[in-house]
């Protein structure tokens, strides 16, 4: 499919390739997750090019990263004017050849650089969350009379001293074991008359609270222990919690336990972003005369802000590490299923394969495979294993690799399917099975035997034009009976007649208005062709892309075409 006419690159746009040279010369394509470059017509950049593979070379964008893989090409992908083996990362201005194809890949930094950066809202101070207590609300604190100007002015630049620091902190120090432990040093710096500070996140899903940082202004590493009752008290409450002085406050309900732990003077202060309590912040002191003063409660009011946005930004640095994580871990998984795959298809005289696999997600669960036997026969399959994903990508191989075996010891396709059926059994407790369609080809004669573990039966052109289902038995899908005792079925293929075999991916394919694709539409459009394997395989593939259009393919799809020439 031809992407759009080629616009220069501008500072504000999206990462994009820029053909310089081949088919697409002069042709700009947008970046979204995933490209794929090839002759295949579901590849993102579709190049008519003999020399380019029909799976060639692979984009892909994971958060800021661009990277450029080869997908074991023919001829090579190139980087730079280098022949590539393993993924490299791109930057704006590198070159890219594909075949006679030269593409240049830009990308705005800036662009890359806002559209990760985390999103916060900025809201102004709310006196009345920060102006309640236990022991008396603060507007009674501060109700002797007004500051004098430059009082007011020196905290100001206390608390606009503070923010600053903070930003700073975050934007060197993204990794939660050490931000907070930093924070909370800055804060006690801004608060003289704390002796310890602690940070706590709350989990919003089990209400429980873990540590993120402590300190104490002596250094020592003691156990800092916290009232259950008071972090009770300011969750419901969600407002700030103080006691200036412990001794004094007899007949309030979380004194006693405050008291238990040997403290003078308490703040607890809610830590709330978009009305989110992501956690709460506790200051307080053991010692006789070192209560906080009013200044020292206003600026922790000020303080509560940061501190909350920071464990935003610790959470969001933690997912996206995580998410960076799951994507190269089954980027690996997806080149490892892969190379289960025959790396090149077998081509005896007078015969042609095509084939196409591609996954719903990064890996999955169909597999085909192609295999010369010691005794001059061509061995084939098609599979479909149930379930999608890690669990059915990991069957796939283990089936993969036990369908070689067996295939290796004997040319009995009965027997390489009990070899098989014996394989997954195993897995039958947890509901897994798989459907196999298995073929025998004596190249000489055309002369297949099949086997069939409830895989839809293959197609059959005839010479003509004629096209139907070949009548085999459709069998029992591999783990679900223990012996399998599939019945073989035996033709011959003609010259220039053609075999195609399908997974289910792509006859329950549906459109956005829910209709599917169906047999007898495949029927039809390998009917209406010409026979030529590689020629029907882009027919039908570009017509179930048109047909699913926006909605996507649900399942994993895989056709494998056979012709005799």
């Amino acid at each position: 499919m031809p992407p759009p006419p080629d616009h220069a690159p501008t500072r504000e746009s999206a990462p994009c390739l820029v053909a310089r040279s081949g088919p697409l010369a002069g042709r700009r394509i947008p970046l979204e997750r995933e490209l794929l470059l090839g002759r295949d017509p579901l590849a993102g950049i579709e190049i008519q090019d003999p020399s380019v593979s029909r799976r060639h070379a692979r984009v892909t964008i994971a958060d800021d990263a661009c990277f450029l893989a080869d997908l074991r090409s023919r001829n090579g992908t190139f980087h730079n004017g280098r022949r590539i083996t393993e993924p490299v990362q791109l930057a704006s201005g590198d070159e890219i050849r594909v075949g006679s194809s030269v593409f240049v890949f830009h990308c705005s930094e800036h662009r890359r650089q806002a559209a990760a950066a985390p999103k916060a809202t900025v809201r102004p101070d709310d006196p009345a969350e920060m102006s309640r207590s236990v022991v008396r609300p603060l507007t009674e604190l501060t109700a002797g009379g007004a500051r004098q100007l430059s009082e007011e002015v020196a905290l100001l630049q206390r608390r606009l001293a503070f923010v600053l620091d903070v930003s700073r902190v975050l934007a060197r120090t993204p990794e939660e074991s050490r931000l907070f432990p930093e924070l909370l040093e800055r804060m006690l710096a801004a608060l003289p008359n704390a002796d310890r500070a602690l940070v706590l996140a709350r989990d919003e899903t089990t209400g429980r609270f873990r540590t993120l940082g402590a300190r104490t202004r002596s250094g020592t590493t003691m156990e800092i222990r916290v009232s259950q009752t008071l972090l009770e008290e300011v969750v419901r409450r969600r407002e700030a919690l103080v006691s200036l002085d412990v001794g004094a406050d007899t007949d309030l309900p979380t004194a006693e336990s405050i008291r238990f732990l040997g403290l003078r003077s308490v703040a607890c202060v809610p830590l709330l972003v978009d009305d989110r309590l992501v956690g709460v912040l506790q200051v307080d002191n053991v010692r006789h005369g070192r209560g906080f003063s009013e200044t020292d409660l206003d600026l922790l009011g000020g303080l509560a802000g940061p501190i909350g946005l920071a464990i935003e930004h610790a959470e969001l640095h933690q997912q996206a590490l995580s998410r960076a994580v799951l994507e190269h871990d089954l980027a690996l998984a997806r080149r490892l299923q892969l190379s289960f795959l025959p790396g090149r298809m077998p081509s005896p005289p007078g015969w042609r394969f095509a084939a196409e696999y591609t996954p719903i997600g990064a890996v999955g669960g169909d597999l085909y495979d192609c295999l010369p036997l010691r005794d001059g026969h061509l061995a084939f399959a098609i599979g479909d294993v149930s379930g999608k994903g890690i669990a059915a990508a990991l069957l796939m191989a283990r089936l993969t690799g036990a369908l070689r075996r067996a295939a290796a010891l004997t040319s009995d396709p009965a027997a390489v399917l009990e070899a098989l059926n014996d394989e997954i059994s195993a897995e039958a407790d947890q509901g897994m099975f798989a459907t196999l369609l298995f073929g025998v080809l004596t190249p000489d004669d055309g002369r297949i035997v099949f086997v069939n573990a409830g895989h839809p039966p293959p197609l059959l052109r005839r010479t003509d034009g004629g096209c139907h289902e070949i009548g085999l038995a459709a069998g029992t899908p591999l783990g679900m009976r223990h012996p399998l005792a599939a019945r073989p079925h035996t033709l011959t293929l003609s010259r220039d007649e053609l075999l195609v075999m399908y997974t289910d991916g792509l006859s329950e394919a549906a459109n956005p208005a829910g209709e599917r694709f169906e047999v007898e539409r495949i029927r039809e459009l390998v009917g209406g062709g010409d026979g030529d394997p590689e020629r029907t395989l882009d027919c039908l593939l570009k017509t179930a892309r048109s047909f699913v259009s926006t909605r996507g393919f649900d399942d994993d799809l895989t056709v494998l075409c056979l012709g005799r020439r």
